[in-house]
């Protein structure tokens, strides 16, 4: 099997074609980064690794989808560069909108003068945020295509992509990463400055491969950039099991719908999320 670059996609109704997953083309533009360059013996090395358990190649809780609608759309088309930023208020919140199979969406919307939008999170049933309402956020997104080879000739290069959500005074709610590109040298790539209070690294996780897989299941090393190392500062987060770190004070989970890291040289992909504590809840589900 080989590994295809698998971004995230929408799931929230027509109504937002202009979401984070559609602006990927008006970001195509911007600035690339490139994969550390592959090292020589690393495919040896991790192929002689003793696995003794199966991985768990997908967690699909752990997926959230982020798209974004403005009306009238002027602002939106204007967008010249790879991210898109909005500082609002949020009027009202859906909670479990727009219900397709197992998946709804918790809705920020907000009105500034004639402009009216909103930022859907699309998650897994009976997932849902907890209430924002009549709190000033800061939602931003990127998109940019990264220079990464990829599996085939002629195939679309791996994305570039992160959302991040936060409170009035800038501290961080929620990071959304529907795709960061790993490389051999154990980086998992984001866009420059989305997070820098946070650094993200991979290491193997030690399962055991399905047959024919030329991918490595891997998982994601979260660290606060700005502190010693100490308790609750890093943690290690696996595919199908929720991590907590602490970032100045207050605490996060992070959860990985699926990572990988390709031994031959091209870039592999991570799909995950860091959002702090509380603000995911459960809601029951109606007929």
């Amino acid at each position: 099997m080989s590994l295809r670059s698998r971004p995230g996609r929408c799931r929230a109704p027509a109504s937002w074609a202009h979401g984070a997953a559609g602006l990927l083309i008006a970001g195509l533009m911007g600035c690339q980064m490139k994969c550390s360059a592959p090292v020589s013996d690393a495919g040896h090395a991790l192929a002689s690794l003793q696995r003794e358990r199966p991985c768990v190649q997908v967690w699909r809780a752990a997926q959230v989808d982020v798209a974004f609608k403005e009306a009238p759309e002027d602002a939106v088309q204007q967008r010249t560069d790879t991210r898109l930023e909005r500082r609002f208020t949020v009027a009202r919140q859906l909670r479990g909108a727009y219900r397709h199979q197992d998946r709804w969406a918790s809705v920020l919307e907000y009105e500034a003068g004639p402009v009216r939008g909103g930022v859907s999170y699309s998650l897994q049933v009976p997932d849902v945020l907890a209430d924002l309402t009549g709190q000033v956020v800061q939602w931003t997104s990127h998109r940019e295509p990264a220079s990464c080879p990829t599996t085939e000739a002629g195939a679309p290069p791996v994305l570039l992509s992160g959302d991040t959500l936060r409170d009035a005074e800038g501290r961080l709610l929620l990071l959304t990463v529907p795709s960061a590109p790993t490389t051999l040298a154990g980086d998992v790539l984001l866009p420059a400055g989305l997070v820098p209070e946070l650094r993200f690294r991979w290491e193997d996780a030690g399962c055991t491969l399905a047959e024919g897989t030329q991918a490595l299941d891997v998982q994601l090393r979260v660290t606060h950039a700005n502190r010693s190392p100490g308790p609750g500062t890093t943690v290690t987060a696996e595919v199908g099991q929720p991590a907590r770190v602490t970032l100045d004070g207050v605490r996060y989970v992070v959860r990985v719908a699926r990572a990988t890291a390709d031994p031959r040289g091209r870039c592999g992909q991570a799909v995950f999320t860091l959002m702090r504590e509380g603000l995911l809840e459960q809601a029951r589900p109606g007929p």
